[in-house]
């Protein structure tokens, strides 16, 4: 960014903007929030967000309104990230049992597919390293339910707490690409 930084997204901004990205998504191959959020974060220790918000953007990539809003979007999770005051975007859903589920498909599928953006070398050098691997368990967890599992997992209370654990996961990978960059 140039000069002064951007001020971070307003909640009725985020809202806005998750609203355009799901309405395009279909056309435009762009990702939704959540995807993008979980996206962005395994690639937040990168300095090049060109190539970045591309991905995110799909055939919306000349879209310099939503370019702009995803880097103020980005340059907040960073910030978050190096504060340790991080949460993952998630969608919450309410249950009939009055227990709100966690839907962290969305976010942990943007978190891989942001590994696969880095590359099979550091994927691998992810998956080899034992304090990496063992932050990857949670994210890689959600990606292993069947579909009909989404909205009724086969362990609430697991479910929950797993979900719970991915804040301090995205965290601490985040530290672990900075050390070993």
């Amino acid at each position: 960014m140039h000069g002064v930084p951007a001020r971070p997204l307003l909640p009725e901004e985020i809202e806005r903007l998750q609203i355009e990205l799901v309405e395009h998504m279909d056309a435009a191959g762009n990702m939704p929030l959540d995807v993008a959020h979980g996206f962005l974060t395994a690639t937040a220790a990168e300095e090049q967000l060109g190539p970045l918000l591309d991905r995110v953007l799909g055939a919306l990539v000349q879209d310099v309104r939503l370019r702009e809003q995803l880097e103020r979007f980005r340059m907040q999770l960073r910030s978050d990230l190096d504060r340790s005051d991080y949460g993952p975007l998630i969608l919450q859903v309410p249950r009939e049992d009055d227990v709100t589920l966690p839907l962290p498909y969305g976010w942990c599928q943007g978190y891989m597919a942001g590994v696969a953006f880095l590359g099979d070398h550091q994927r691998d050098r992810m998956l080899a390293d034992e304090r990496a691997s063992a932050l990857l368990a949670p994210i890689l967890s959600f990606l292993m339910y069947e579909e009909d599992q989404w909205f009724d997992p086969p362990n609430l209370a697991a479910h929950c707490e797993t979900a719970g654990e991915l804040a301090d996961a995205a965290i601490g990978l985040y530290r672990w690409r900075q050390r070993t960059a």
